[in-house]
């Protein structure tokens, strides 16, 4: 498996990648008036940040998901689908990392932008991984994966994503604007949970668990809302 990094640092097989190209939700062209608890929200837009869907997000790629930011810039991000795991064994959907990958090992669907990328997350620091937040390293070196699968790692301290998600310049805040997305802290325990698919779930009925004790239209704590899955 070549590997090769694309300007925003993501592992891909044969190649680089052109963020700017994805596009996550439509979004209205007409300007919505901006609330001030949204622009709050829009600010704490940041690298190593949670987003979960809402309600209200169609999209089918994105329907019902968490996400881990892994990259925001004024040029675009990147993001991380933490939710639909593959129901293909690592070994099968990858070959190449067969020799080295557990056996019970199955890859996340990391987004719909280019599937052929391969990136893993790691509880625990290593060489050239950049940490994302704390407890979380980003893994985009395949000679780095492959020694984390030899290792013994299994999905409580490595996960494995094929693809992921993509905004250009804008675009997120744009969503965030328009309701499609909580924005709350990175946390470990949320990205390497037990029970990715029922994840969105209770991440989303915290948070509306929050706003309706608090009796406001605005925005929930985020801090809350990660606390809430302990």
């Amino acid at each position: 498996m070549r590997l090769r990094t694309s300007r925003f640092g993501l592992l891909a097989a044969g190649g680089c990648l052109v963020l700017a190209a994805a596009l996550a939700v439509p979004i209205e062209q007409a300007v919505t008036a901006r609330q001030p608890g949204r622009e709050v929200t829009v600010r704490q837009l940041a690298a190593g940040k949670m987003l979960v869907a809402s309600r209200r997000l169609a999209d089918p790629n994105f329907t019902e998901t968490v996400l881990l930011l892994i990259e925001y810039r004024t040029d675009g991000a990147a993001g991380l689908v933490l939710t639909r795991q593959s129901e293909l064994p690592l070994a099968r959907a990858l070959p190449d990392l067969a020799p080295v990958a557990p056996l019970a090992m199955r890859p996340f669907v990391g987004g719909p932008v280019a599937h052929e990328t391969v990136l893993a997350l790691s509880r625990t620091a290593c060489p050239g991984c950049r940490m994302v937040t704390r407890g979380v390293h980003l893994v985009n070196d395949g000679d780095m994966l492959r020694q984390r699968l030899a290792s013994g790692d299994d999905d409580r301290t490595l996960r494995v994503y094929t693809g992921y998600a993509g905004w250009s310049a804008g675009q997120l805040a744009a969503e965030v604007r328009e309701d499609a997305w909580r924005v709350v802290p990175g946390d470990a325990a949320a990205v390497f949970d037990g029970e990715p698919e029922t994840l969105w779930r209770r991440m989303l009925a915290r948070a509306e668990s929050v706003l309706a004790d608090r009796g406001t239209g605005g925005e929930p704590s985020g801090a809350d809302v990660v606390d809430g899955l302990r």
